[in-house]
């Protein structure tokens, strides 16, 4: 017997539950070390909506705990498999990518390593044709970078890949009108579509 038939859906119900009961437990903690009361006069301390909220999810575990232990819920008493052999090798795979993609943050850049991970996770999962994996892997981190970047104002990690943004940066926050910096914009968005599109055209 696999380990994936063994972890059944009585055995995913009771640890998820319990994960979830000390995660509360340790929110709960680090919030407390904040003021978590609200007045009239002080308004509503740093803590108090992260405390609140992970006692509310701290409650409901401890309910579905009880439960488990009662043998009251359908799922506390259900042997079946949490998770088949093939859901199983698309959760490990998505998992192991997303691991990936987090360490290729710190050294590639968060926008460069965006596209790799899009284009990999859809070449994998989906049936996509490979134009629209390309346009789609590299038009989404462009809409990330300007969102983040340029309307919030607030940079992600770039890692290695930053001397690469300078002469963006220069057009978004040198001296160019509002109307030159939206046409570089759409130029930027467009762009990922254009050259799929031509290479669609004249690459046989």
């Amino acid at each position: 017997m696999s380990i994936v038939t063994k972890f059944t859906v009585r055995r995913a119900e009771i640890s998820v539950a319990v994960f979830l009961a000390l995660c509360s437990l340790a929110l709960m903690y680090k919030s407390a070390q904040n003021r978590i009361t609200w007045s009239a006069e002080e308004n509503m301390g740093a803590g108090f909506l992260p405390f609140y909220l992970s006692l509310g999810m701290f409650i409901c575990t401890v309910i579905t705990i009880t439960k488990f232990i009662l043998k009251k819920s359908p799922q506390s008493t259900n042997n079946e498999p949490f998770i088949d052999a093939v859901a199983f090798k698309f959760v490990s795979v998505t998992i192991i990518s997303l691991v990936i993609l987090v360490f290729a943050i710190g050294y590639l850049g968060i926008y460069f390593s965006l596209i790799f991970f899009l284009a990999f996770y859809l070449r994998y999962f989906s049936e996509k044709s490979n134009s629209f994996i390309l346009n789609f892997s590299i038009t989404t981190p462009i809409l990330t970078f300007l969102f983040f970047e340029w309307l919030l104002k607030i940079p992600l990690p770039q890692g290695i890949s930053e001397p690469l943004f300078y002469p963006v940066y220069d057009v978004m926050y040198g001296s160019s009108s509002l109307f030159m910096i939206w046409i570089y914009i759409i130029v930027t968005v467009l762009s990922p579509s254009a050259l799929v599109f031509l290479a669609n055209r004249f690459i046989k």
